[in-house]
């Protein structure tokens, strides 16, 4: 994922969150307390930790799990 695509998943985060506690962007509340008020984390953040775990179990797999048996 770029960054244009994380920005564009943000930006929808947002405007969820703000529509789910009844804001509108008049009201100027900060997303860092709409995130506390809700419980969540930045869906940027779970993206980037489940491309890590990822790699991380690739990374860890024996070379025998890699052989393509013609």
């Amino acid at each position: 994922m770029n960054v244009k695509h994380e920005d564009k998943l943000d930006r929808n985060e947002m405007s969820l969150m703000r529509r789910t506690c009844g804001f509108s962007l008049k009201e100027r509340k900060k997303y860092t307390k709409l995130r506390e008020l809700l419980g969540l984390v930045p869906v940027s953040l779970v993206s980037r930790r489940s491309r890590l775990e990822w790699f991380g179990h690739v990374k860890h797999k024996d070379d025998a799990d890699w052989s393509v048996s013609v």
